[in-house]
């Protein structure tokens, strides 16, 4: 790896926190040179259990990026091509944003998940 890579592994430590911090939602992120996978797992509210979502791409994967909607829970998932992919950084950043759409969607249909189901 180039040197500027290793530097920004620390920066990218820092927009985690801060994220999580800002949003309520707890992210980790790993660049294992091969394959990116960045987690987030928002917080449970009284009505539902919590969501998790893994998001995987690769710098071969040309934009490529699967999408595991409960992994927790299941190994279902769904693929989407988010474009431009050229950094482990651009990967983080896309996948900080999907995170967000899907925190609002969740805040907005708070009974939405398993309710009273959930054990």
């Amino acid at each position: 790896m180039e040197g500027s890579e290793d530097s920004m592994s620390g920066t990218i430590g820092d927009r985690l926190k801060k994220f999580e911090q800002e949003h309520e939602v707890y992210v980790s992120a790993q660049d294992a040179q091969t394959f990116w996978i960045v987690n987030a797992r928002i917080p449970k509210n009284q009505e539902s259990h919590h969501r998790s979502r893994k998001y995987v791409s690769g710098p071969n994967e040309q934009g490529n990026v699967l999408i595991f909607q409960d992994y927790a829970r299941s190994d279902a998932y769904s693929a989407e091509n988010w474009g431009t992919i050229k950094t482990f950084d651009d990967f983080v950043e896309k996948s900080l944003s999907s995170i967000l759409e899907d925190k609002k969607e969740y805040d907005q249909n708070k009974k939405e998940g398993c309710g009273t189901s959930c054990d």
